[in-house]
């Protein structure tokens, strides 16, 4: 410590063995310091997937009750000054930084950071750890956070400049990665296969697994030595097999495998459907979906899990087939339930845990994604905690090899990530929040919005998109229904890179561009070009231009963009042209002629089908060939084979021809 200076510093106490540090929510005392962990089921209420310990058993032993009395000096202090209990994610960061601290430090002597000379040795150590252990930004700021806790207790004195430590982190942490439209196509495809195959026999698969639980209690309830119980394991096994059903596919099993395969797709479902994180999702039970107002919007209701210290109840739009969802994981998995529900019930009974803890054991066991397994860890836990690696592995049974376009959009969609996805690869990862920030992409790329902005289907019969998208507008009027703050971050940033894909399609990709916005552009191509300059925008221009609002698009779902953002046409209907004056910001490109040829063909498809000579059928057939004219005029400078549209409208005499 600095001589020149006069420093009064506070000395940790030295707390007794029954010092209070929790209590619960009737007063009654829970954890004391120095308690492997400290208990907050009774301080505050949480989420139905956090965890409600601060565990210290993972801290080195030489040194546990050091951190541990640092941290209660600390937390006393909080709640004497600001009158409140500091929260379990406040003091867990806290207890982080106070032990990567100490491993940095070599000792406890907090008071030894406020000397000058030593302070500068002890921050090139810091910059050595944080660089040879890899730290995160984030585990740094706990780090600067803990140091200011320190200062605040008076333990020592030192302030420091925070941009300095988080200089000092080198590794390059990953965002996480949007999965490229085709193979998430297909992997929302697959997962909605199951639920459908399986939500007919949900019940079906529940009293299966309840019969395979009373066999295996009836072939092993006797069997104490362990050769035995190998033998009782192996009949009760062999009786499964016999088991009859009418289950496709399905393979009775007590370890929950297959019931987790389908509640895996169940996930995969709720989660592109509703962008949330997996925290909250663990947060449904059966009666979260409900259909909002009088247009029946879907929602879904749960847990917000980013708040401190509490629970907010939070709604999510949605799509029916997350109903289909959770009502498979839910009914499928009753005979777990029923089995947790005694459980839960037992360990009160016995004095294993508290009031509090069994009223958040039953809020968990009401949730749809429950533990299937034998091993549960924290037994008092109930729900899945590893839908992560099940998702995971979901995705690796479906074969989602990547082509060359896939690769392309990959590295568009997760610039940080170039070169991890191959041709005729695999995604290089698939966790829950790549959902999340696949659903963000999705949203903005394929203009959610209202149905006249987009109509998209995952080539499936059952799932009509458009009218997901219709609801949103209404939806966003209702005030009690909002995306959380990080989900429409999301949005924001990847409706800007939409943008700048457009725009490098339009500016620097496309050989020839149709439509008025087109022609336009083309035609300052060839002005810059004759006066010898290059109409060329590198991605860094384009995106500071759409950044600021001077470039604005809409991917259309007919093909092409419009590059006006206050238009109110209604370019979005699919079979139909709206106006009859074509628009003026409309961008055709190479590759969203080749868009509008595949849907001209579709619609030539579907003209002739209806073409039968029903006079009811008249106007629409008009408006069709209307349609398939237009999108001639758009696509005939593209070099694209195709055949000119002549078929009559029976029943009609035609004066008009577009």
């Amino acid at each position: 410590m600095n001589a020149a200076r006069q420093i009064q510093l506070a000395v940790v106490p030295q707390y007794q063995k029954d010092e209070l540090m929790t209590t619960q929510s009737d007063g009654t005392p829970c954890s004391y310091v120095f308690d492997k962990s400290w208990d907050y089921s009774g301080m505050q209420k949480f989420s139905s997937k956090a965890n409600h310990t601060l565990p210290f058993a993972d801290v080195d032993a030489s040194y546990r009750r050091d951190i541990q009395k640092t941290l209660a000096f600390i937390v006393k202090g909080y709640h004497k000054k600001y009158g409140e209990h500091s929260t379990l994610s406040q003091v867990d960061g806290w207890r982080v930084g106070l032990v990567r601290l100490r491993k940095v430090l070599q000792s406890s002597d907090w008071a030894s950071l406020s000397d000058d000379r030593f302070f500068l040795k002890f921050e090139k150590n810091l910059e050595l750890y944080v660089q040879i252990n890899k730290l995160s930004k984030s585990t740094v700021s706990r780090m600067l956070t803990a140091l200011n806790k320190l200062n605040e207790a008076c333990l020592c004195e030192r302030n420091i400049d925070g941009r300095k430590w988080r200089g000092f982190v080198v590794r390059d942490v990953k965002q996480h990665i949007a999965i490229p439209i085709s193979m998430y196509q297909k992997l929302i495809a697959e997962a909605i296969k199951v639920v459908e195959t399986y939500h007919p026999h949900r019940h079906a698969i529940n009293a299966v697994q309840l019969e395979a639980e009373s066999i295996y209690k009836e072939e092993t309830d006797d069997s104490s030595k362990s050769a035995r119980y190998q033998a009782a394991n192996h009949r009760a096994k062999k009786r499964f097999n016999k088991l009859s059903h009418n289950i496709p596919n399905f393979h009775v099993k007590r370890n929950g495998t297959e019931v987790g395969r389908i509640n895996a797709a169940c996930a995969v479902v709720v989660l592109a459907f509703s962008g949330v994180r997996i925290g909250e999702m663990t947060s449904f039970s059966k009666d979260s979906y409900e259909e909002k107002g009088a247009n029946r919007i879907p929602i879904l209701k749960g847990e917000e899990t980013k708040r401190e210290g509490r629970v907010i109840h939070e709604t999510w739009q949605t799509h029916p087939i997350a109903k289909d969802a959770l009502e498979l994981a839910f009914d499928a998995s009753q005979f777990k339930r029923e089995q947790y529900e005694q459980d839960n019930n037992q360990r009160l009974l016995r004095g294993e845990i508290s009031p509090d803890v069994y009223q958040r054991g039953v809020r968990r066991i009401k949730g749809v994604f429950l533990s299937l397994g034998k091993g549960r860890g924290d037994v008092t836990n109930y729900i899945e905690l590893g839908l992560d690696s099940k998702i995971y592995s979901f995705g690796k049974s479906i074969d989602l090899v990547a082509t060359q376009e896939d690769v392309d959009e990959f590295n568009r969609l997760n610039p940080a990530r170039e070169g991890q996805l191959k041709v005729g690869g695999l995604l290089p990862k698939l966790s829950p929040h790549d959902f999340r920030r696949s659903f963000a992409v999705f949203f903005k790329r394929y203009g959610f919005g209202s149905s006249t902005t987009i109509k998209f289907q995952y080539k499936h019969r059952n799932i009509n998109m458009s009218d997901y998208y219709a609801n949103n507008a209404q939806l966003q009027a209702m005030e009690d229904i909002l995306l959380d703050s990080d989900l429409l971050e999301l949005l924001n940033e990847a409706g800007i890179q939409s943008g700048v894909d457009i725009f490098d399609e339009i500016y620097n990709e496309s050989t020839h561009l149709a439509g008025g916005g087109g022609e336009r552009i083309a035609k300052d191509k060839l002005e810059s070009l004759r006066s010898g300059e290059h109409l060329f925008m590198s991605r860094e221009e384009i995106e500071s231009l759409v950044r600021n609002g001077t470039l604005s698009a809409v991917r259309l779902p007919t093909g092409g963009y419009c590059t006006n953002a206050t238009c109110s046409r209604l370019c979005g209907l699919d079979g139909f042209v709206a106006e009859k004056k074509p628009c003026d910001h409309q961008v055709i490109t190479d590759k969203q002629a080749k868009v509008i040829l595949k849907q001209n063909k579709r619609l030539i498809e579907a003209f002739r089908a209806m073409n039968t000579g029903d006079p009811m059928m008249n106007s629409i057939l008009v408006a069709q060939k209307q349609k398939i004219k237009l999108n001639e005029q758009l696509i005939k400078d593209f070099n694209l084979k195709f055949e000119a549209f002549s078929d009559k409208v029976k029943g009609t005499i035609e004066t008009v021809e577009v």
